[in-house]
């Protein structure tokens, strides 16, 4: 649905400091907010440990707001400085989250490199574009079944921690479903419960009658046990005409201090949206201004709400066998379900005399996944061979269960786009068509290893992942039985030139299963490979990090049209197809005070088909800007009479898009402009945030059953949030 901006919460305003403490930890956290979940009572190996409630004296050093991250986990599953990690890897912070205005994962990602989001509205038909290929949506380091964002998206950005993307294959690591992403991994965080009690209250309000409270509150029930409890909703209307939306989502957990080295966490996840389904303008008139931008392609009257609801649950247990071991095991089950009930703009009814009158057609789309997933890894560190290893040694199994259904298309009225009048009503939901049911049932099992080796100045990462998927399909064009092996390296070394640069260079492979093929032979599994080289960045003493990549991907056994002309009628496909794309991308932060953060990004990506049976070599792929970048900046008042007083500011441009392939007609490029601004005072917030400040009247690329289409950008908006924090 419509998310059109989001809450401006209350920014941590906090300076660099050290202090030696002799407290409990719940002292400790209330003298510097400090996440307990990042403080354990054994030290873990490479990744921050369980935390207790009962710890003994400890050193603690708290840090003031900042758009940059030091560490990350999502690349090696271990807590690693992001400067040691032979790949590009961005971490999108909490306090970027809130000073932006960030309520959706779309509006966050803006904020890395060669990443295109999906929006809310096409969530159900589209993946997130990371380096021009399809990337995944991981939920602390577990999948959800990757087909689109509909089914693992947060609906809420309240109650996260941050978000790790991990751009290139990353199969060594993750899988489960259909496998694992190919173009890129997106690791949302949640935040962990804490020891010392806390509560963020939040109310926004402003453009399109949006309204939307949320919660985050924590408490501890003991010495050892302490919950957590987020939630957020949101009802809005839109600039389309017709639509409005609700969202729901509670996101409730609690953690067991079992005991001194042990600590059980307990997650639950629950989100619906709901929406007048979009799906998009004819993208050459609405180009062209000849109809009304903001027209709704569709029924006007008793169209239902297209809903998707996920349920999530996720137990964590996590043992320190001693100082330099550590057993994680963790299970997640997942289940969503979706009711699409779409209408949209099928063909000029007569070209010449009425060139903007479209016949609408309805469509009634089901679908529902059940998934289960257990992993399970040892880390440990090993001197040897003269030289500090760190080891991952892990196992996962994860069982899926997906089923779909389509309707026939469905007749339904007229519609002049140019000047709309939605008089006639979308009536009884379209009959599921005879034989349109397709059940997939995936099994992934999976062993890997890695190493993360350090001599000196140099950083060494080599991991192997040997994963067996087992695909049973039941659908129109027959039954399916197959078994698919294959096993994927990643290699990679870093070398510090200084204590503040280093060169890095990295190989890696992918492997997915294919999602939605439709042949006379059993689907091939997805392959792709990626070479990578850069600089990473990490001066601390003038406030500068950031990383400067160059890479190539290729992707294999892409589905292209049969060869055979009458297979190819019937709409059968062989995935004889390649795809690649090369480019360069850079991501740095500038944080030269306390005061001030600045960030900026720029990628050039060339993404384009290599193989194809009907599409020319050389046609860009679809969504994928050669150009694209975002600069955004704020500024803090830390002291005087204005302490608490905080701007910022954000621009976003990009490239012209291609909608389809084969390229049929593209999308202008554009530059948006955003604002924000906050002021502090005792534990309230009050904060404005702004969206496309200058009105720019552009389009935004839009995927719905294929066809070229396209979506009017946000106008200009405003919203007001009142926060109050305890």
């Amino acid at each position: 649905m419509h998310l059109p901006s989001s809450p401006l919460r209350l920014p941590f305003l906090r300076h660099a400091i050290c202090l030696t403490v002799s407290l409990s930890l719940h002292n400790v956290a209330l003298a510097e907010n400090v996440d307990i979940s990042t403080i354990a009572a054994k030290p873990t190996p490479g990744q921050q440990s369980a935390p207790s409630w009962t710890l003994e004296p400890v050193i603690v050093k708290g840090q003031r707001t900042s758009y940059s991250e030091p560490n990350a986990t999502s690349a090696t599953r271990t807590n690693t400085p992001v400067k040691e990690v032979p790949q590009s890897v961005q971490v999108i912070t909490r306090s970027l989250i809130e000073e932006q205005a960030s309520s959706t994962l779309g509006d966050a990602l803006l904020n890395v490199s060669g990443v295109r989001p999906t929006k809310a509205e096409e969530t159900l038909f589209t993946q997130p574009i990371v380096r021009g290929f399809p990337a995944e949506i991981y939920m602390n380091g577990m999948p959800a079944f990757g087909g689109t964002a509909a089914y693992i998206d947060p609906t809420s950005m309240m109650g996260v921690e941050r978000v790790e993307v991990l751009k290139g294959p990353t199969s060594t690591l993750y899988g489960g479903g259909l496998g694992a992403p190919l173009g890129g991994l997106i690791n949302v965080v949640s935040n962990r419960p804490e020891g010392e009690p806390s509560a963020l209250l939040s109310m926004r309000t402003g453009s399109f009658d949006t309204i939307n409270p949320a919660i985050d509150l924590n408490t501890p029930i003991n010495d050892n046990i302490a919950a957590r409890l987020s939630a957020e909703y949101q009802k809005n209307d839109s600039w389309i005409d017709q639509v409005n939306g609700e969202r729901w989502s509670i996101k409730p957990s609690i953690a067991f201090q079992l005991s001194p080295d042990t600590e059980l966490l307990l997650r639950g996840q629950y989100d619906k949206r709901s929406q007048l389904e979009y799906s998009g303008l004819p993208a050459e008139q609405a180009l062209r201004g000849q109809i009304d931008r903001n027209a709704f392609p569709g029924a006007g009257h008793g169209q239902p709400d297209t809903t998707i609801e996920n349920r999530l649950s996720t137990a964590e247990l996590i043992h320190h066998f001693n100082d330099d071991t550590r057993l994680t095991v963790t299970g997640q089950y997942y289940e969503m379900q979706a009711r699409d009930y779409g209408s949209w703009a099928l063909g000029a009814t007569d070209p010449v005399a009425a060139p903007t009158t479209y016949s609408i057609y309805k469509l009634y789309l089901p679908g529902s996944i059940r998934e289960s997933t257990l992993d399970a890894n040892l880390a440990f560190n090993v001197a040897a061979l003269g030289g500090q290893h760190e080891f991952v040694v892990g196992a996962t199994y994860d069982d899926t269960h997906f089923w779909s259904a389509m309707s026939g298309a469905e007749y339904t009225g007229e519609l002049d786009l140019a000047n709309p009048i939605y008089s006639f009503a979308y009536g009884s939901t379209p009959v599921l068509a005879a034989g349109s049911a397709t059940t997939n049932d995936y099994k992934t099992s999976a062993l890997y290893l890695q190493d993360q080796a350090t001599y000196g100045r140099w950083h060494l990462l080599a991991s192997m992942r040997f994963t067996s998927i087992s695909l049973q399909q039941e659908g129109v064009v027959g039954d399916i039985d197959k078994t698919y092996h294959r096993a994927t390296p990643r290699l990679g070394v870093t070398y510090d030139l200084t204590d503040s640069v280093a060169l890095y260079a990295a190989y890696a492979e992918g492997f997915r299963g294919a999602f939605n093929f439709t042949g006379l032979e059993a689907p091939k599994p997805e392959l792709s490979r990626n070479y990578e080289g850069g600089v990473k960045l990490a001066f601390s003493d003038i406030g500068l990090s950031g990383t400067l990549a160059l890479f190539e991907q290729t992707r294999r056994n892409v589905a292209t049209p049969d060869p055979d002309p009458a297979n190819a009628v019937m709409g059968y496909s062989v995935q004889s197809g390649e795809q690649r794309a090369r480019g360069f991308e850079t991501d740095l932060t500038w944080e030269p005070t306390p005061a001030v953060s600045i960030l900026a990004n720029y990628a050039y990506t060339q993404a384009e088909v290599r193989k194809d049976n009907s599409i020319p070599v050389g046609e860009a792929l679809p969504r994928v800007p050669k150009h694209s970048g975002r600069l955004a900046a704020r500024y803090r008042i830390l002291d005087g009479v204005a302490k608490g007083l905080s701007f910022g500011a954000g621009v976003t441009a990009l490239s012209a898009r291609e909608l389809t392939l084969p390229n049929t007609v593209s999308v202008p490029g554009y530059a948006l402009f955003d604002a924000q601004a906050s002021y502090d005072f005792d534990r309230y917030s009050v904060s404005l945030s702004s969206v496309n400040l200058t009105g720019r009247k552009v389009f935004e690329t839009y995927q719905y059953l294929g066809s070229p289409l396209v979506m009017p950008t946000q106008p200009r908006s405003a919203y007001v949030t009142l926060s109050a924090r305890f």
